[in-house]
């Protein structure tokens, strides 16, 4: 982080409120910068030193210039700056912030800086595809269909209607749902493609692909359904109302499943995340190295900062 006001004539310079005081709204909007705000920061981009040096004078607590603010907003604007890192929405405020600043903008002041949030969109996007896609979540819905990995229209059974199966609803929405329970389902699952009846087990076993139980354990009503799949065609079962060695078995042929196969994948993927978030960061880093050594207006001190 450089000192406030240092800046190099045409290099990105940045002020930077990590939590938006409420008290610059009006010197921002009048300053000529691009602003930016979301619920955990506020931040004014500009690439010319008199508006510098007017938000120089609000005292934000942190500046960026040259190829260490051009990172900045890029970690920005991939959202690995956000509370959680890699989440898009930023990425949509930032271009909606951008567009209207575009529609009001001073010309002169826009033509600095176009070429840098066109390629700064540009280098956004890259990074998500290689780095941030398919992140995935830690529900019990997302690591289930993680889990599971059904094909779309495929026939997906719950078996259970209480809390834990209307959380994994929206999770299926591409598959074909059918949902069975011990006394008819609620309203929340009428969007179902398919309610069966008490009485239907077996014809709702054998209708289905994939198997969610969201039951407790119950030797009495978990024989049943053991029977039940047995005859079916589905390919697996995840029980999520037992745990790994409590003497629950999938019938033979099934991919069988428990909460402890979705907890091991939740650590998996919790070590596949921090993976990706960290190429991710390299890639920014990287990114503003190239941007630092490309920009003419750029100093030397400044490239070795991108660098750092």
């Amino acid at each position: 982080m450089r000192p406030a006001g240092h800046h190099a004539g045409g290099a990105p310079w940045i002020a930077h409120w990590p939590v938006p005081p409420g008290r610059t709204g009006r010197e921002l909007d009048d300053s000529g910068a691009f602003v930016l705000r979301t619920c955990q920061r506020e931040l004014a981009l500009t690439a010319e030193p008199a508006v510098a040096a007017g938000l120089a004078r609000l005292a934000p607590p942190e500046s960026y210039a040259g190829g260490e603010a051009y990172r900045f907003l890029l970690e920005v604007t991939t959202g690995l700056r956000s509370a959680v890192p890699g989440e898009t929405n930023v990425f949509g405020q930032f271009r909606r912030a951008w567009d209207a600043h575009r529609q009001a903008g001073e010309r002169t002041a826009l033509a600095t800086l176009a070429p840098l949030v066109a390629r700064l969109i540009h280098d956004t996007r890259a990074v998500r595809h290689a780095h941030l896609r398919n992140l995935g979540g830690a529900s019990y819905g997302s690591l289930v269909r993680r889990l599971l990995g059904p094909q779309p229209g495929a026939h997906v059974l719950v078996v259970g209607a209480g809390e834990l199966a209307r959380s994994l609803l929206p999770y299926f929405k591409a598959t074909e749902l059918g949902i069975w329970n011990r006394h008819p389902a609620g309203p929340a699952f009428a969007a179902a493609a398919r309610l069966f009846a008490p009485a239907d087990g077996a014809t709702a076993a054998r209708w289905a692909h994939h198997v969610i139980m969201t039951t407790p354990a119950d030797a009495h009503h978990d024989e049943r359904w053991h029977t039940w799949l047995a005859a079916g065609g589905a390919r697996d079962v995840v029980h999520l109302g037992r745990r790994r060695g409590d003497g629950w078995t999938a019938p033979p042929r099934f991919a069988g499943y428990d909460l402890d196969d979705l907890f091991d994948l939740r650590r998996s993927q919790d070590g596949v995340r921090s993976l990706q978030l960290e190429r991710a960061r390299a890639a920014c880093r990287e990114r503003a190295v190239a941007f630092a050594a490309t920009s003419p207006a750029m100093h030397p001190a400044l490239r070795r900062q991108a660098a750092g």
